[in-house]
């Protein structure tokens, strides 16, 4: 039995659950109060038999006890695996086991520390800093804040921090590695950071992993960090993370900021769960580490023109998160520091009627364009366009696009031709364009056969443009499907998922795929997928009803005969797509 299962095989879910929300028996399953999202009346069920869970609520989604563990604790699969074998007495073989930090990288993170420790004292406690120390006073920076972020000050002398850390017994070699030294080309060492304002930068655990400075003159630039170093990859880091991660859980939202100063006064007047980019443009790594701990992402980059672009290059995370990425922009010429600063209350009103990203992008846009020639619209159109095609969702593509063509005065369709040639040409069409059937797929070998497709071409995965994940029984299909929706490259995925999911990427990996009408036979699995979903769904809100028929209210009763009428209607739907899709002569 491989791990995921002998997991499965000990655990308990409904103990596991117990510990989040209170279960009550309901004929062969158990209901609650959802653990994910605010409710009255328990939309919340647990099937003991079968080890899974499923939120007939606002979330409407559910799972096994790894998805819950997830989405409940913002893990990710091998945090998930991780705990729950621990937790259940499942020893993980070795190769599953995170490798150890080595020494060295404990001397580096070991000398980082010290590095911060001894910039905080000479910001608190010497002379030398009271020009430091008088500029985070003028910014508004308390004595909390100092001491939270453990601020600190670089002496002028080029040599000051290598003489501490030396008799400290750390070595030049190892000061220069961990990015403190910079060295001459006669091959002197030098303090890297000299008469600067001094911003500790940690990891999620709290380790100092490198530094940010600010100048205390008109030089430039004002600010300086850290080289990239085994500890320190400004795109990978958000600064503040290990102070706000618990706060972002418990909000299940982040707040991004550009500056240091900004996250540290969203912090110090109660915005906890502010981090800073550290540049322009949030990027898919920093994406990654928000992900675990909430979907629900607020921009509060600067609305400048750079600020506008990097915000549009942001649209296509939305599709990773499943979530709309929303936007605060300040007042023109402040930034959200000063904004905090003035008016807390206001800051607070700002982010609660921050903008949907997409509306703020298309707003930009439209406001400086010149929609009275016909450049003007050919040339927004020529903007927006690749936004709107950077969509999934195909309701939301579907606004867009229309608001787009009402603004240049064209018709949707005119759009939807030009949006289709964005688009890489579907494989499995014939010259004639006439694309031929494909072979009908048996029920028990279609979540096989779509991973199969996406995992040798994952190019094709803007065929599954609204295909959910939790379409998918297990766990590590859910996985995979994730990773195809991220990942190009085919020979990476082992790389990049957990090696208990290995056994079974190399199952759909050698499944047997016909080279051609792949987007035709794709698309027909998915909609056998979310069809057997539906009807899961909707087979288990009748299991429902039988149970609480003697029992529940008749306002629960009815909320899940409407639930019910919901996946009927869904399923009509569905069926309707689908013999749509059997009458077209393209097909």
């Amino acid at each position: 039995m491989d791990v995921i299962n002998e997991i499965k095989s000990r655990a308990d879910i409904a103990e596991l659950v117990s510990q989040y929300t209170t279960l009550i028996r309901s004929g062969k399953s158990l209901k609650g109060l959802c653990p994910f999202h605010s409710e009255k009346h328990g939309s919340f069920f647990v099937y003991p038999e079968s080890g899974t869970w499923h939120c007939f609520g606002a979330c409407a989604t559910g799972g096994d006890i790894f998805s819950f563990l997830m989405k409940k604790e913002g893990l990710s699969f091998s945090e998930a695996l991780e705990r729950l074998a621990e937790k259940y007495g499942v020893p993980l073989p070795s190769r599953f086991q995170p490798v150890p930090e080595t020494s060295h990288r404990s001397d580096l993170y070991s000398v980082n520390a010290a590095a911060a420790q001894y910039f905080h004292g000479l910001l608190l406690n010497t002379d030398a800093a009271e020009k430091a120390r008088a500029y985070l006073q003028k910014r508004g920076v308390n004595a909390g804040s100092i001491d939270s972020f453990q601020l600190g000050y670089a002496l002028p002398e080029w040599q000051a921090l290598k003489d501490y850390l030396n008799n400290a017994g750390y070595t030049d070699e190892l000061l220069t590695e961990a990015g403190l030294l910079g060295r001459s080309d006669s091959g002197r060492y030098y303090d890297r950071f000299r008469d600067q304002i001094m911003f500790p930068i940690t990891d999620i655990k709290g380790h100092v992993t490198g530094f940010g400075a600010r100048v205390l003159d008109d030089s430039q630039p004002k600010y300086l960090n850290s080289p990239e170093t085994p500890l320190f990859s400004k795109s990978s880091t958000l600064y503040g993370i290990s102070l706000a991660a618990t706060p972002i859980r418990n909000a299940d939202a982040a707040i991004i900021v550009e500056g240091y100063l900004d996250t540290i006064i969203s912090h110090q007047y109660g915005f906890t769960n502010t981090v800073a980019s550290m540049g322009t443009a949030i990027n898919e790594k920093q994406l990654h580490i928000l992900k675990k701990l909430s979907a629900n992402l607020i921009l509060a980059l600067d609305a400048d023109a750079a600020g506008e672009e990097a915000m549009a290059r942001c649209v296509p995370f939305e599709n990773l998160l499943e979530r709309e990425i929303k936007v605060v922009v300040a007042p023109t010429g402040q930034d959200p520091d000063e904004v905090i600063r003035a008016d807390a209350e206001h800051w607070r009103r700002l982010l609660t009627s921050a903008t949907p990203m997409v509306d703020f992008v298309f707003n930009r846009s439209i406001e400086s364009a010149d929609l009275h020639t016909a450049m003007g619209k050919s040339d927004l159109v020529t903007k927006l366009l690749p936004v709107v095609a950077g969509i999934n969702d195909p309701v939301r593509r579907t606004h867009y696009l229309a608001l787009l063509a009402s603004r240049v005065g064209t018709a949707v369709s005119d759009l939807q031709f030009s949006l289709a040639q964005l688009k890489l040409p579907q494989p499995g069409v014939r010259a004639t364009g006439q694309p031929a059937k494909a072979p009908p797929i048996r029920n028990h070998q279609t979540e096989n056969y779509f991973l199969s497709i996406l995992v040798k071409h994952p190019e094709l995965r803007s065929v599954c443009a609204g295909f959910r994940g939790e379409y998918l029984e297990s766990i590590e299909d859910r996985e995979i499907y994730r990773l195809c929706l991220t990942c190009d490259e085919p020979g990476l995925f082992k790389t990049r998922l957990d090696p208990a999911v290995w056994q079974r990427l190399e199952i759909v990996s050698a499944g047997p795929v016909a080279e051609d009408r792949l987007a035709d036979r794709l698309t027909e699995c998915a909609l056998r997928l979310e069809e057997n979903y539906l009807k899961a769904a909707a087979s288990k809100i009748k299991e429902i009803l039988n149970a609480e028929d003697n029992r529940g209210s008749a306002s629960e009763l009815l909320r899940y005969k409407e639930q019910g009428l919901s996946l009927d209607s869904r399923l009509a739907e569905l069926y309707k797509r689908k013999e749509e899709r059997r009458r077209s002569p393209r097909r």
